[in-house]
């Protein structure tokens, strides 16, 4: 295992696009880190230039403290586990997962020994002699899986290595990565696109967009203190409401705008965003989760914020019931992050108790946690605290 560092990567194509800039990102030894971003965001060029798949255009690639930016992507004692699987189809599995051993001119007595050792903690051991085409889904991915564990490697690189899978077989492939990350502790760089594989696989996520980290730290501090708008919207699911508002003083209290509504911020929340002040009578962005907004029928200390809304379109699906509602009066923004959430136009959307009463073309009356409102510069679309 070994401590895999990025100090001041650059890397920009023939052309002139910018797929990386100015990267300083470290995975301690034996942490999962997971480096989540939209389509574009320059994700996976990083994996690539730390496999020597890529040359950076400046900066450095360290593995174990040691620069490697000159090492052949064969010397780097790293193991990539690809979107394709890319198994050879000719090979049975055995021969697929000791391959890379064998390039390494590793004894036949070793690598059986370390074949039959992934095979048994993957459950692959009565499918050694199978050909890829034999498989299904979820265990090809396990043969590739355990042709990098064999390899005993420094650190692990996986580019999107569940994304061919169906919905049900992701939920269970992300269990057993995460099971498999435990037992191993090898250091491992994994990137996707998918919010909901970086929140319960990483020990931290870095969020990427156009090739620039925005933040990077545990899941639930991404949730809950994100540095920036896009944060805010590619973080959580479905993605945040982003509403263009503004503060003003009422009554001694500092309020915020809500549509057609005024309502005072709690002193709690003040407390913790002190830099609102130096909003007051001036434009915020204002971010609700949808989870931070319930049907008011089921608040009793909601009477006096309870906001009546027109539900569009009520999903139910059993443990929850997703709604989409326009806000009388209210200015949506824009989202940050078009790539990961829907089309709603001017919709607001609630994640809602199963025993709400929301119905579709439907009057609702909706009650939003002030407590959990986020607030952003509508110009740097930094957070404000």
């Amino acid at each position: 295992m070994a401590r895999l560092e990025f100090r001041g990567l650059h890397k920009r194509f023939d052309g002139g696009a910018v797929a990386i800039d100015d990267l300083d990102l470290a995975i301690e030894d034996g942490e999962f880190l997971v480096l989540v971003g939209p389509s574009g965001s320059g994700k996976t060029t990083v994996l690539r230039v730390a496999a020597g798949l890529e040359l950076a255009t400046s900066g450095d690639v360290l593995i174990g403290g040691e620069v490697v930016n000159d090492v052949a992507p064969p010397d780097r004692d790293i193991a990539m586990v690809f979107q394709t699987y890319a198994l050879y189809p000719h090979m049975s599995v055995y021969d697929n997962m000791a391959f890379g051993l064998k390039l390494h001119k590793v004894g036949k007595g070793e690598i059986r020994t370390r074949v039959l050792a992934a095979a048994t903690m993957l459950e692959l051991d009565d499918l050694l002699r199978r050909k890829p085409a034999q498989l299904s889904g979820g265990q090809r991915q396990r043969v590739a899986m355990g042709r990098a564990v064999v390899r005993e490697p420094a650190a692990f690189l996986m580019d999107e290595p569940l994304s061919n899978l169906d919905a049900k077989l992701r939920v269970e492939m992300r269990t057993y990565l995460a099971t498999l990350h435990q037992r191993l502790r090898t250091t491992t760089l994994y990137v996707t696109h998918d919010q909901t594989e970086a929140m319960t696989m990483g020990d931290r996520v870095a969020v990427m967009r156009t090739g620039r980290l925005q933040q990077v730290d545990i899941p639930q501090v991404l949730y809950d203190r994100p540095a920036n708008a896009f944060v805010a919207g590619f973080i959580g699911s479905p993605a945040m409401n982003l509403l263009r508002s503004r503060l003003d003083w009422d009554g001694g209290a500092l309020a915020v705008d809500l549509g057609e509504a005024t309502l005072p911020l709690p002193r709690s929340l003040l407390a913790r965003r002190p830099g609102l002040a130096r909003y007051a009578g001036a434009e915020v962005l204002v971010g609700i989760r949808p989870e931070d907004i319930e049907d008011a029928a089921l608040v009793p200390s909601a009477n006096g914020s309870a906001l009546p809304v027109r539900v569009t379109l009520a999903e139910s699906l059993g443990a929850e019931v997703i709604a989409h509602f326009p806000l009388a009066g209210a200015a949506i923004a824009e989202s940050p992050t078009p790539e990961a959430t829907p089309d709603t136009g001017t919709l607001l959307t609630a994640r809602l108790s199963p025993r709400s009463g929301a119905r579709s073309g439907q009057p609702l009356r909706v009650a939003i946690d002030l407590e959990r409102l986020h607030f952003f510069d509508p110009e740097s679309e930094e957070a404000i605290w």
